[in-house]
């Protein structure tokens, strides 16, 4: 392999072999790149006998798995297929599904995903006489998640500090993770917590994995948690500890969702005797993106220090914007926009970034006013559509009869006549008799306290789930459950429930997907294809996959700071920034963490490529009050060489431009014009002197002051 086009740090961190490795690889400086090469140099030299099977590369999500994989095997042949490439957790749920029995699961475990989470919490709170409507479940979820994460059981926080919340979580936490083993499930905390686990308390498979994999490679190390670090050391082998970790500690931006710093910050101490090399040319961004991020950055006081820097010297300055209040800021931005798709600027070569979703809605309103085709990144919410729910339920409860939650929640989808009475009742006789709800069911004929008939109605239920069982057994998966789907009449059962004609046809087609997507699934898996299989890959999709990146369809994208990672942009708008947003003031009660608010600043700033704006407004209504707006502190750190400032709410200094002249001449006609109905305001119009302007300063009067 050709390794002359690398750069000389990137080739230091390819053919540094042995040994941990840090990668410190900042923005836009080419790490994909670094450990796919160094992948490939590995397969080539292949040391001491190594084999592809032998190494062992972790990202952060499935997609960009796939794509490694894809990319491996272009620069490698096919001797690459056998490199396994996956999320931490798929490689943990590829180890349960081997060994889960040592730690008494049942060998068929099922991966829960958030609703039934909620569901087991809300039953333990119950038990405990916790009222589940006065306190939220899946804040408690939240609460157990952050603490497994953090490798730790939810506490009770001492006298004056936490809330409610800590109490309920530490008073749960037991009887969820019995509720889980139930039913036969794992959380996705468990597909890291578990796998360490069987490490730790079973020599034979420590020594299997350690051997195996001989080198680990680990991409976006700075987003690991406690949980993530913990297996990572079990399965670094103490002999030849060849690690290598490759990330960013200017943006490591998760910590609310467990990822802790320090990982990246401490990595000699967790896998000493090893080298770091810095990754610091910028492939993407202008120098002066690039200096205004790095004089940001320079604030933070716990961090690696590198000095990002590119050969695309100079570049235009960044436009540091004023407005006086959020309207006019989001008017600004849809001009700006206007004007520069107008000069040849693709829509899909810029974005829009903002600290929370909120921001988004003044933007949105100006880009529709100017007709400029847009699209808002977020997080799918296609598998919490309701019949989306009730398929995978079916799927999930014919793969696993002990799963109450899904059994709960499709028993009488569509009618069937197993009414809420019927369940109670088969509950309480489940709890008394200690069976498995499933187990009480198969009795219910001999239950006396059930509604008339619906002991039958019951059995003839359960007869369906089994029927079909059988009938997943033999494959063609998709086949199967189209037949159980038009059976139960869940189709025509959906339709019943809309109001119009296209939410019936919206309720058709999210059905379809599911279909289809387990017909792709089947293709792809080929005989190992079983429900179970599936349903387990859609918990770990579903949970990490960021949404498509946009751009197909020539639109503006508008997204959150944290969902702009990894991406980059032509042109970028960083709007809101202001003290309470950038940086937030911390997110419900929690306090501020400004060193993270710095990172994502940092990150923000590095989505750009050529042209950057940092707009803020001066003022922003806040529960129908008005409240004046402090510049960001991080403004103040961007040298003043770097920027021009413009602020809208200045006068014009010089003689008013040609197309301010025909707005003032046609406002004061109209002034002069005699006003139908006897008198009044004249109508505001357009420049042109055509439509109503919108309200706020003239277009083109906002003045550069710097």
């Amino acid at each position: 392999m050709d390794l002359s086009k690398l750069n000389a740090p990137q080739r230091e961190a390819v053919v540094t072999t042995e040994g941990p490795l840090l990668v410190l690889a900042g923005a836009g400086s080419g790490k994909t790149r670094v450990i796919t090469h160094r992948i490939v140099h590995l397969l080539d030299k292949r040391p001491n006998g190594l084999l592809a099977r032998n190494i062992l590369a972790v990202t952060f999500t499935n997609k960009a798995a796939t794509e490694m994989k894809e990319r491996l095997v272009h620069m490698a042949g096919p001797r690459a297929q056998n490199v396994l490439v996956c999320t931490f957790h798929a490689f943990g749920a590829e180890m349960l599904r081997e060994d889960i029995h040592r730690l008494g699961w049942p060998k068929k475990f099922s991966i829960a995903d958030q609703g039934d989470q909620a569901a087991i919490i809300k039953r333990a709170m119950r038990e405990r006489r916790i009222d589940d409507r006065t306190f939220d479940a899946r804040k408690v979820l939240g609460l157990i998640s952050k603490a497994k994460n953090a490798g730790k059981t939810p506490e009770p926080l001492g006298e004056g500090l936490g809330d409610d919340y800590d109490l309920i979580a530490h008073m749960v936490y037991e009887a969820y993770q019995l509720g889980l083993k139930a039913q036969g499930s794992v959380d996705f905390d468990d597909l890291l917590i578990l796998p360490a686990r069987l490490l730790r308390e079973h020599e034979d498979l420590r020594k299997k994995y350690t051997e195996r994999f001989r080198y680990i490679l680990v991409d976006e190390f700075q987003d690991t948690n406690q949980a993530q670090l913990d297996l990572l050391k079990l399965l670094v082998s103490g002999a030849t500890n060849n690690v290598c970790a490759v990330g960013d500690d200017d943006q490591c931006i998760y910590s609310w969702r467990g990822a802790e710093v320090r990982n990246i910050l401490s990595f000699d101490k967790y896998f000493p005797g090893g080298k770091e090399v810095r990754l610091e040319q910028n492939y993407r961004s202008t120098q002066v993106v690039l200096d205004a991020a790095n004089a940001v950055i320079a604030q933070n006081p716990e961090r690696k220090a590198k000095q990002m820097w590119s050969e695309r010297k100079g570049g235009a300055r960044i436009q540091v914007v004023s407005a006086p209040t959020e309207e006019e800021e989001a008017r600004y931005v849809a001009q700006e926009i206007s004007r520069l798709v107008a000069g040849g600027i693709s829509p899909d070569d810029i974005a829009v970034l903002y600290r929370v979703n909120g921001q988004a809605r003044p933007i949105e309103e100006m880009l529709r006013e100017k007709s400029l085709r847009y699209e808002v990144l977020s997080g799918s919410e296609f598998f919490d559509r309701r019949e989306v729910k009730d398929v995978v339920a079916y799927f999930k409860l014919i793969a696993n009869p002990r799963d109450e939650t899904s059994l709960l929640r499709i028993i009488n989808v569509p009618a069937r006549g197993i009414g809420d009475v019927t369940m109670e009742r088969l509950v309480a006789h489940a709890r008394r008799d200690s069976l498995t709800l499933w187990g009480a069911m198969e009795r219910a004929e001999s239950y006396e306290d059930l509604p008339a008939g619906a002991g039958a109605k019951v059995t003839e239920f359960i007869k369906l789930v089994e029927r079909y069982r059988e009938s997943y057994e033999h494959g063609k998966l998709a086949q199967v459950s189209r037949q159980l789907l038009e059976e139960i009449g869940y189709r025509d059962d959906a339709k019943s429930l809309t109001t119009s004609q296209a939410a019936a046809e919206r309720k058709l087609q999210s059905i379809e997907f599911v279909l289809n997507s387990l017909e792709s699934f089947e293709k792809r898996e080929g005989p190992k294809a079983s429900l179970l299989t599936y349903l387990n890959r859609l918990s770990l999709d579903t949970r990490q996959e960021e949404e498509e990146v946009p751009g197909a369809n020539k639109a503006i994208t508008l997204m959150t700071l944290h969902a702009s990672k990894g991406l980059e942009y032509r042109v970028v708008f960083f709007i809101g920034m202001e003290e309470e947003l950038m940086p937030h003031k911390g997110m419900q009660g929690e306090a501020q963490n400004l060193e993270e608010e710095r990172r994502l600043c940092y990150v923000g700033i590095t989505r750009a490529k050529e042209m950057l704006y940092l707009t803020r407004a001066a003022m922003r209504v806040k529960r129908g009050k008005e409240v004046p707006r402090t510049p960001s502190r991080f403004l103040q750190d961007i040298p003043e060489a770097l920027v021009e400032v413009v602020d809208l709410d200045a006068p014009r200094k010089g003689p008013p431009t040609a197309e301010e002249k025909n707005f003032f001449a046609n406002l004061k006609e109209r002034f002069k014009a005699p006003q139908a109905g006897g008198g009044g305001a004249p109508r505001p119009v357009s420049p042109a002197g055509g439509a109503p302007a919108a309200s706020g300063p003239v277009p083109g009067t906002a003045r550069v002051v710097r």
